[in-house]
């Protein structure tokens, strides 16, 4: 999930989940709070999400790779990449053994997205892509 035309750093992260029939996680990236950064903040929208967990960027409590990918530009010199999906994820692996019978094709459907941000870090579960979309910068 990387984005290749991001590289500037991400400041916050609002969500909301609307649990109901179809339910729908919609995240909200807030670039646009960056000094020198984006001036549009990224939504990304998931149907049917397996699993969410939100973490102070403090943290970082759910293992992820210690090599994850940096933001080339100077301003942004060792701030991790804002969207990356995890592989051979261990969250992934434990969520999937207990979803699904060790022969069902759906083992290997379930992705790790891992969303980074100076304040927040959220990591979702998901079996679909998210849609994304940059949108004119609101508060959430």
């Amino acid at each position: 999930m990387v984005q290749p035309e991001i590289d500037f750093g991400c400041a916050d992260i609002s969500y909301r989940w609307a649990s109901e029939k179809g339910a729908t996680l919609v995240i909200l990236m807030h670039f646009s709070r960056i000094v020198d950064g984006w001036d549009k903040d990224l939504e990304l929208v998931f149907s049917n999400p397996l699993a969410l967990m939100w973490e102070s960027e403090s943290f970082g409590l759910i293992d992820t790779p210690s090599d994850c990918p940096e933001l080339d530009r100077p301003q942004f010199h060792g701030w991790t990449f804002p969207t990356l999906r995890i592989e051979d994820s261990a969250w992934v692996a434990r969520y999937a053994a207990n979803m699904f019978s060790a022969d069902d094709p759906k083992l290997g459907s379930v992705k790790h997205y891992y969303l980074v941000s100076l304040n927040d870090l959220l990591h979702v579960l998901s079996q679909d892509l998210p849609q994304s979309e940059w949108v004119e910068p609101h508060d959430a």
